[in-house]
């Protein structure tokens, strides 16, 4: 877990409400999905402030986890840090 919070390269889902991160990060620990419930970057979203953050590779797996579970997914992001600088892409 501790290589996804300094990770350099890792996707995030946003969401409207905290409850929906809440419910997102209890549905991903019942799978035990490898995930950090993190502060949302004011660069993605300013709707919520929790995001879960994950690696690439599990991007399809988790939307389909949390589709399934009826968790509403704001966005879908992939950031790379450059640097000190975030280079970030919609996924959805």
């Amino acid at each position: 877990m501790q290589d996804i919070i300094k990770a350099d390269n890792y996707c995030v889902f946003t969401f409207s409400s905290t409850s929906y991160a809440l419910k997102a990060e209890k549905t991903l620990k019942a799978v035990k999905a490898e995930f950090v419930l993190a502060p949302t970057l004011r660069e993605v979203s300013t709707s919520c402030g929790l995001s879960v953050k994950f690696r690439p590779e599990n991007y399809d797996y988790y939307r389909q986890v949390l589709n399934d579970n009826q968790v509403s997914i704001e966005g879908a992001y992939k950031i790379c840090r450059i640097g000190d600088k975030n280079q970030i892409t919609k996924i959805s």
